[in-house]
């Protein structure tokens, strides 16, 4: 492992500083389970831009490179600077097919640092979205695990550790911002899978690692029941002060909420609608007689107002 600039280095002391002055609760869970030696990959789920990154960075001693998108990279100066932080772009679709061919060289330079065992931080999901949710993950991630592990014949050592950043509110000071991390995934274990069937290797390691992500984090189904979820947890009385209780507890609320509360409602809504159906003869008997006479009522008051507005400029002129 190489030793990171003076800047990555400064960056590393004072950002702890920073987001204890930042945030209300700031707490690192199991960032014990970070392998401090050995190829490593960091897979976060992203939510809030930068901070998603610096987070991670501060919170192992290891000094992850960073797989950012390209578009930043336009400007030298940009460049040079992101390149001080240990960022590589990636290139995605929005940037064109002739872009997209760098991608080879860029997956390239990211097996090498591997081979060198270093640390990268990669966001799977490919964008971010401030929503409690973890978004499918994209290929990416698996083909750069698989590339680099036939290349070393299987016996890299190469992890894969599943993080999660479970914000309280993403644009807030003085919030809180709970950083967890689950059990290292040894790519190894899908050899035999992968020798079979790659595509079958890349979509199981994608819905293992999806699966770990969303136990260290909030995740709701995005739908028109989302908002309504998120509030509830909220404003929920008695909500932990402990940023780990209080994610178990969310999450159990999450898993009896999905299973009772939204199925009871569908069973009200229709309760609601057999009754609406049963009373329309009563409805019906006692309305529809009266609605000549309404119309007739709404035609006289329409004529009326439409009379006295034409009279207007003369009641006034006197």
């Amino acid at each position: 492992m190489s030793r990171p600039g003076i800047l990555y280095r400064f960056l590393k002391l004072y950002v702890p500083f920073g987001y204890r002055m930042y945030y209300h609760r700031f707490r690192l869970h199991h960032a014990e389970l970070v392998p401090q030696h050995g190829p490593l990959i960091l897979a976060i789920n992203h939510q809030n831009a930068f901070m998603d990154a610096l987070a991670v960075a501060i919170a192992t001693k290891r000094n992850p490179w960073f797989i950012t998108r390209a578009g930043v990279f336009t400007h030298p100066v940009a460049r040079y600077w992101l390149g001080l932080l240990q960022m590589l772009p990636i290139y995605r679709f929005r940037d064109g097919h002739a872009q997209m061919k760098k991608n080879d060289e860029a997956m390239t330079a990211f097996r090498q640092l591997l081979d060198r065992n270093e640390a990268i931080l990669i966001f799977p999901e490919g964008n971010h979205n401030r929503n409690w949710s973890l978004r499918p993950l994209q290929k990416g991630i698996a083909r750069l695990a698989f590339g680099f592990e036939t290349e070393n014949d299987w016996n890299s050592g190469l992890k894969i550790v599943p993080i999660g950043l479970q914000y309280e509110e993403h644009l807030h000071s003085y919030s809180d911002l709970l950083v967890s991390f689950g059990q290292p995934i040894a790519t190894a274990d899908y050899r035999s899978i992968y020798e079979q069937n790659p595509a079958i290797a890349i979509n199981r390691l994608l819905n293992e690692l999806s699966g770990r992500m969303k136990k260290l984090i909030i995740h709701l189904e995005p739908g028109p029941d989302y908002q309504i979820m998120a509030t509830k947890l909220k404003q929920r009385p008695g909500r932990e002060t402990d940023l780990v209780q209080r994610l178990i507890s969310d999450q159990k609320i999450i898993s009896e909420m999905e299973a009772g509360v939204f199925s009871e409602m569908a069973a009200k809504t229709e309760s609601k609608t057999s009754h609406c159906l049963l009373l329309w003869p009563l409805f019906a008997s006692l309305v529809l007689p009266h609605l000549p006479l309404l119309a007739l009522s709404k035609f006289i008051v329409k004529k009326t107002y439409v009379t006295t507005i034409g009279l207007l400029p003369s009641l006034l002129a006197l």
